[in-house]
């Protein structure tokens, strides 16, 4: 399976526009399209940059409905447009490749905790294998799915893991287990060579669409 994400970023002067504009757009595409967009809010992380996701089986066709409504669809041009102004900068496009599941693949969730960096291109097997001895442990401490996701397109020789919640009480909790337990801490220390440490990223998000 794969992973499609749009991270946007909004200017601070037009949040209420740009987000009422997101919201507009996203409902409207899941109304045309074969496939489930959801619309991600940060809860800690940087203020204005929203997350647009979907997950799909097979890129290509994805890809093409993607391109068709672009060309096609006036609506979705038009709701385009009309919030252009909102968008600080050019969004940038992820495909993320789900290489492991620790627990069970359900529905989105509500609330997704995401870690992400970049590993030299010779540090790979290792990141993801680093990557899925941390999301095994993590999953069976807080009982909580968590994915381990590879990209190369978008975010090149990058590695992700999203640990998925029903509400940021649960990802509290699970925070505070994980960083009382010793084992944990030992995957920690072992991550020496598995990635850049420069490019490490952590947010929270909220699904709101």
């Amino acid at each position: 399976m794969f992973l499609w994400n749009r991270q946007i970023t909004i200017e601070p002067d037009s949040l209420n526009a740009g987000v009422a504009g997101l919201v507009d757009g996203v409902t409207h595409v899941n109304s045309v399209s074969d496939y489930e967009f959801s619309l991600w809010a940060p809860v800690l992380g940087t203020l204005g940059q929203f997350g647009i996701s979907a997950r799909c089986e097979d890129f290509g066709p994805f890809a093409d409905e993607m391109a068709e409504r672009g060309a096609s669809d006036e609506a979705f041009r038009a709701k385009m447009n009309a919030m252009g102004s909102s968008i600080a900068e050019n969004p940038q496009d992820t495909l993320w490749n789900v290489l492991h599941v620790a627990g069970e693949m359900g529905d989105v969730p509500n609330v997704c905790a995401v870690v992400r960096w970049q590993a030299a291109p010779h540090q790979m097997m290792s990141a993801i294998q680093f990557g899925i001895g941390m999301a095994d442990y993590v999953s069976g401490i807080s009982g909580s799915t968590t994915t381990v996701s590879a990209s190369n397109y978008g975010y090149p020789n990058g590695i992700c893991l999203i640990t998925a919640y029903d509400s940021v009480s649960d990802f509290q909790k699970a925070s505070l287990a994980a960083n009382a337990d010793g084992g944990f801490a030992e995957l920690l220390a072992a991550s020496e060579g598995v990635g850049r440490p420069e490019t490490i990223e952590s947010v929270l998000i909220r699904r709101i669409l």
